[in-house]
């Protein structure tokens, strides 16, 4: 039995997952978990995701609190997580989900509450599938990775991504925009978990080796597929920024 269950808001960015969305978001409401949210942000999907969105939550019996936002304008990723966990309350441990992607089981959040037991843990990464292959990859962050500038290093900090969200308001909202002031397009992971696990350190970072995200890549317009030179252009950007400073408490 679980001791003290943390509050837990998942975000669920999406765009034009009509094929995903009943596996995405039935995955996140089937949590055994008694105390989450989730918020599901269709962004001006021009496909029926809305309609499959809210007969899914309309037909599901979950224990969450269910949030469905649909956008008027395309925002992209980051712009919404931002948003949404801005509005979040205080306290919640944040957990991004992919509109496309999905969680392998209801144990998740369980996963991550025992994770989460110590104040001392800031930030996670897991261990995904790719449903492809079935192959699966893990962050695998050893001890020299923290020495020196992280920015600099191969990208390691995998799904699953999760983290306070008083960390995540600690970011310097200037550090997540473009050189015309627009909130990065794409390549919105490593904007944030970049300075989290900077002020996080070694100290207050976890690994997770189980299972916890499948991710999916028969999606044809995965911004892998579709907007690669763009992806690769913003990480480059995301790398000179100036490293982030350790924090010994969230309180500072």
């Amino acid at each position: 039995m679980l001791s003290m269950a943390n509050h837990f808001t998942i975000i669920i960015p999406s765009y034009n997952n009509e094929r995903w969305a009943k596996r995405c978001l039935s995955s996140a409401l089937s949590q055994d978990h008694d105390n989450y949210d989730v918020v599901y942000v269709n962004d001006c999907s021009t496909d029926n995701t809305a309609t499959v969105v809210e007969q899914i939550v309309g037909e599901t019996d979950t224990k969450a609190n269910v949030k469905v936002v649909n956008n008027t304008t395309n925002r992209k990723a980051l712009y919404n997580l931002w948003s949404e966990i801005s509005q979040a309350k205080d306290g919640t441990i944040i957990v991004t989900l992919d509109g496309d992607d999905w969680f392998p089981n209801d144990q998740i959040l369980n996963i991550l509450n025992e994770t989460y037991s110590s104040n001392e843990v800031w930030i996670t990464a897991g261990s995904y599938i790719d449903n492809s292959t079935g192959v699966v990859s893990s962050p695998n962050v050893t001890s020299d990775y923290w020495i020196g500038n992280i920015r600099s290093k191969l990208w390691t900090i995998s799904h699953l991504r999760t983290f306070r969200k008083e960390l995540f308001m600690k970011i310097e909202q200037k550090d997540l925009l473009d050189k015309d002031g627009d909130f990065y397009k794409f390549t919105f992971d490593q904007a944030m978990m970049y300075p989290m696990a900077e002020m996080a350190g070694p100290l207050h970072f976890r690994e997770i080796k189980d299972v916890t995200y499948v991710y999916n890549r028969h999606n044809p317009l995965s911004v892998d597929r579709v907007h690669r030179y763009d992806q690769l252009r913003i990480e480059q950007d995301i790398r000179k920024k100036y490293p982030y400073s350790r924090l010994e408490s969230l309180d500072v």
